[in-house]
């Protein structure tokens, strides 16, 4: 920049001498001025068009601040040409990696039209790319259940929705698993799948499991009968009383087992409800609270309750039994004696909530997760001992699944256990209406 000026400066006192060699110093510097006015303007104007077609235009020959400015802006455009390549070359990769994914992937803009999609959507959905380019998804894609989950997306990028589930309607034996992500600001991508074959294994196996329970019902209640006849008999010797007992005792266990199961085949024969009756959540816990007490009083426990009389529920009130049952039971079972159990029914801040606590041996973080799973046994000589099917979580899971609910657990060793069932503010609004119907 300094050189630049001080060449500026010496034209314009060469130009100034001149003019006053002719009698006019004055004229040649404003002369020199104009002149250097009109090169500088060529030349930006050499750059402007530099830059506008750097291949079309050569770099012109340049000294000065010009020439460090232009390699300035080379420097910079090369790094955005590498940077550019990069791109292209990421985006081919993820396009050819999407290609080949067995989901049928199609982005769509605000307005529902389509801007890409992979080979398999042509063999999930039928959109075929780029015969189907902006065209209307909802025009290809005809579910209610699917546009509404289109509609839920709102304009801010955020975690998936919950997916949903149809029938192809043009293959009544198809099931397809749609999902709808936010892509970037002004696109969404919709993830099918076609889950047929996992649809059909899972009714295969609540079938199954349905099938053997109810078959085993009827040659475990023969069994318990003979065996409970051999035992009243006065002339049985001494020595078959125990195995007697103890064949009672596993009886009774595998017909609670039997009977947990043929419930949860009942609970997965739909994923919810529809609330249909005002549930009293008072009377509920009276019933299991008299029930448990013979359970309560041999093991010397003392019993807190905290319930909300003037809070009610809208669902199944066998199914909430049923729940709320299993946990104050697994909570008396599995609390040593002289124990404190805690049931508290109220209203929180995400809902209503019914929760279990209890001072016991309390339970590994590691098997939190797995408690709901059928069979899943933190100790199993425990739980065996302590007469449980190992059933009764899962079914509490299905319980609270149809009604919107979930299940929260909490647990530190050695401290006892907090079980909490929250269920939605939105069953209070439905209890309103019906009492207002």
């Amino acid at each position: 920049m300094k050189h630049d000026i001080w060449k500026f400066i010496a034209i314009i006192l060469a130009a100034g001498l001149i003019g006053f060699m002719l009698g006019q110093a004055l004229l040649g510097m404003l002369l020199a001025c104009f002149a250097i006015i009109a090169w500088q303007i060529y030349r930006i104007n050499l750059l402007f068009e530099w830059i506008e077609n750097p291949r079309g235009n050569p770099m012109p020959e340049v000294s000065g601040q010009l020439y460090n400015l232009y390699r300035i802006i080379s420097r910079n455009r090369n790094k955005n040409l590498k940077r550019k390549r990069q791109l292209s070359t990421y985006l081919s990769q993820f396009r050819k990696a999407v290609s080949a994914m067995p989901d049928a992937i199609v982005l769509i803009d605000d307005n529902g039209k389509i801007e890409w999609a992979n080979k398999n959507a042509d063999k999930v959905l039928g959109i075929r790319w780029p015969e189907d380019s902006n065209v209307r998804f909802s025009d290809l894609i005809r579910y209610p259940e699917v546009d509404q989950l289109l509609r839920q997306t709102t304009s801010k990028v955020e975690p998936a929705k919950p997916g949903v589930i149809v029938t192809s309607i043009s293959n009544s034996d198809a099931t397809i698993n749609f999902k709808c992500v936010r892509y970037t600001n002004k696109t969404r991508m919709v993830i099918a799948r076609d889950v047929s074959r996992l649809v059909q294994i899972n009714q295969m196996h609540s079938d199954f499991v349905a099938n053997v329970s109810h078959e085993l019902k009827t040659p475990l209640t023969v069994l318990k009968g003979y065996v409970e006849i051999l035992r009243d008999n006065a002339e049985l010797p001494d020595k078959f009383t125990r195995p007697l007992s103890q064949m009672q005792l596993q009886t009774v266990r595998m017909e609670l087992i039997v009977g947990d199961l043929l419930y949860l085949a009942r609970l997965e024969d739909s994923d919810s409800i529809k609330p249909h009756e005002p549930v009293n959540v008072t009377s509920v816990v009276s019933t299991i609270v008299e029930a448990v007490g013979p359970l309560i009083e041999e093991k010397h426990h003392k019993l807190e309750l905290d319930i909300d009389h003037s809070l009610e529920l809208v669902g199944s009130q066998t199914e909430l039994h049923s729940a709320f049952s299993n946990l104050i039971t697994n909570a008396i079972n599995y609390t040593p004696e002289n124990g404190v159990i805690n049931i508290k029914w109220y209203n929180g801040p995400d809902g209503a909530i019914f929760s279990v606590k209890d001072n016991g041996l309390g339970i590994a973080p590691q098997h939190i997760n797995r408690l709901t799973q059928r069979f899943y046994r933190v100790d199993a000589d425990r739980s065996r001992d302590g007469g449980g099917t190992g059933l009764g979580l899962a079914i509490v899971k299905h319980v609270l699944q149809r009604h919107m609910a979930e299940l929260k657990i909490s647990s530190e060793e050695g401290e006892g256990s907090s079980f909490a069932c929250i269920f939605p503010a939105a069953e209070s609004d439905q209890l309103n209406t019906l009492e207002q119907g």
